[in-house]
């Protein structure tokens, strides 16, 4: 998962700081307050003081590639354990959470399913994953419908349950957001076997 450099991280940063975008996908993830958080792709760390705003701060847990972006967040959020890494290699174990998102992170991964599969790794039981990319009609810097399909059916085949696609209005912009559960016991997992595909909210 590459990383912005120090000035575009600088840059980008004072443009995202209070991202509504991403106070959205929060307040649709309906934090409790005994969740522990994982931001995934954290950026300047909206989601992180959003989530501690919710829950106790010291529950929350961010990553990002670029050292900048996580040297921001460490100061803007003192009593969040937020690291340097990407979402193929989450520096945490397994079932460590019990809300994972990612805000407009995904499509710089370098390698989607391996970071899917991670993240699915350290959601705890029961615990739910959000996925929210700018909904486009063409590939780029957000998400198709044939690419979310896509990851929706990744996501089933990595035994995740509830699996659904909601579309969601920003302002001027339409976020794709892909839900889905991590299955609380043995028994659920009788779920995953359902056919493929994004449903529409």
């Amino acid at each position: 998962m590459a990383g912005f450099g120090a000035v575009a991280s600088r840059v980008y940063g004072f443009f995202t700081r209070n991202s509504r975008t991403t106070r959205s996908v929060v307040d649709h993830a309906g934090l409790e307050a005994g969740d522990r958080v994982l931001d995934v792709g954290c950026g300047a760390g909206s989601g992180v003081a959003y989530a501690a705003e919710r829950t106790r701060a010291s529950s929350v847990a961010a990553v990002d590639p670029s050292p900048t972006f996580v040297e921001m967040v460490r100061r803007r959020v003192p009593e969040a354990d937020v690291r340097v890494a990407g979402a193929e290699e989450l520096p945490f174990d397994d079932g460590s959470f019990t809300v994972i998102w990612s805000v407009a992170s995904m499509h710089h991964w370098d390698d989607r399913d391996r970071g899917l599969a991670d993240l699915v790794r350290t959601l705890a039981p029961g615990g739910r994953l959000l996925i929210a990319e700018k909904a486009l009609k063409r590939p780029g810097h957000g998400i198709t419908e044939q690419q979310a399909r896509a990851v929706t059916a990744l996501l089933k085949r990595l035994g995740q349950v509830e699996v659904r696609t909601v579309g969601k209005r920003v302002g001027a912009l339409r976020l794709t957001i892909i839900e889905s559960t991590r299955p609380g016991d043995a028994g659920d997992g009788a779920a995953a076997a359902a056919p493929d595909g994004p449903t529409a909210d």
